[in-house]
């Protein structure tokens, strides 16, 4: 038996490799299995040893996997692929090599962990959060599928909103002569009011499950964010803890800054950092292009930042970042929101 178990698996929706390095670096082998709760379980035990560590990467079977390995090891490490250069850059990439590989970066302490809840309530709040966003992107594709149908067919000025209402779409209808071409437009037209209902359900499943978590109520307070804004902010972050400070939540919420550099000199233009989630940026985007429409803390601070910057640019972004530090804080320590706390807070 090992006294410490490194273990890497590389999963997939029909089979799964199970790959164990020893305290040594010693690879002991492989073992692959049909991918199923029984069978997770049973290769988990063909490895004796006194602690066992398991890293998987992330993917769609990753928080399954990871709650039916749970009870059978120490730790649990769902890493980002992104970061596993060893893996991705060899010469032979198959599922035993990769484990093998994945065993050796665990060891070493070199992957990057994911962060998944560790409650399943709030796996399921984020699940029915990005099941909202994906039907309201779905209506996004559909909308722009049928402008571009109408101008294909030369009906050419289709500006707003009008194209997709109920009565609109019939004046448009009748400019289109194809009998053939009018019957997909109305086929389209169907699947957007079906998108339409359903992402309605949606919101309502949304924000049920969202009144279980009382600082959404404090987010709302702030100028700027609504209740979609505040709940989609809770969704993702899922707990302030996870962040040590502001600026790695910046990063989280592509708000943080990209500048490299070399024996001190810098290699390039500074600019923000792409990886993380798009939709806290928008979060922040439109809580600051909301609050310009009154005179209020958030809009006060941007044109303190203004004035200070002489960039426009530069002041909505410092203020998108004070709104999204604002609401870490007041999560954080577990207070309700004031103006006083937004103008007098120094995260």
């Amino acid at each position: 038996m090992m006294r410490l178990a490194y273990m890497g698996m590389d999963v997939h929706a029909g089979t799964t490799v199970l790959g164990a390095m020893n305290s040594r670096g010693d690879f002991v082998g492989n073992r692959r299995f049909d991918t199923s709760e029984t069978g997770i379980v049973k290769a988990l035990g063909q490895f004796p040893a006194k602690t066992k560590y398991l890293a998987l990467e992330e993917s769609t079977l990753a928080h399954w996997v990871a709650q039916v390995a749970k009870p059978h090891v120490a730790d649990v490490l769902i890493c980002d692929p992104r970061h596993n250069a060893l893996i991705y850059g060899g010469a032979v990439k198959r599922d035993p090599v990769d484990t093998e590989k994945l065993c050796r970066l665990l060891r070493l302490g070199e992957l990057k962990r994911v962060y998944h809840a560790q409650e399943d309530h709030r796996a399921i709040f984020k699940a029915a959060v990005q099941h909202y966003i994906d039907l309201r992107n779905q209506q996004v594709v559909l909308k722009l599928k049928i402008k571009a149908m109408y101008r294909h067919w030369g009906v050419v000025r289709v500006p707003g909103e009008a194209v997709y209402s109920t009565e609109g779409r019939k004046e448009y209808l009748k400019q289109i002569k194809p009998a053939a071409v009018k019957n997909e437009l109305k086929r389209l037209y169907a699947i957007l009011d079906q998108t339409e209902r359903m992402q309605a359900l949606a919101a309502q499943e949304m924000k049920r499950l969202a009144r279980r978590y009382p600082e959404i109520k404090e987010f709302k307070k702030i100028p700027g964010i609504g209740p979609i804004g505040a709940i989609t902010f809770d969704a993702f972050v899922q707990t302030p803890d996870r962040f040590p400070n502001k600026h790695k939540l910046w990063r989280y919420c592509r708000l943080g800054i990209i500048d490299h550099s070399s024996d001190g000199k810098s290699l390039g233009f500074k600019r923000l950092d792409r990886s993380g989630i798009g939709e806290l940026k928008a979060v922040s985007y439109r809580a600051w292009y909301n609050a310009q429409k009154g005179n209020n803390e958030v809009h006060q601070f941007y044109l303190a930042s203004l004035q200070r910057t002489h960039s426009k640019v530069h002041a909505r972004l410092n203020t998108q970042r004070k709104i999204i530090a604002v609401m870490y804080g007041v999560w954080k320590r577990g207070e309700e929101y004031s103006a006083e706390v937004f103008l007098g807070s120094s995260d």
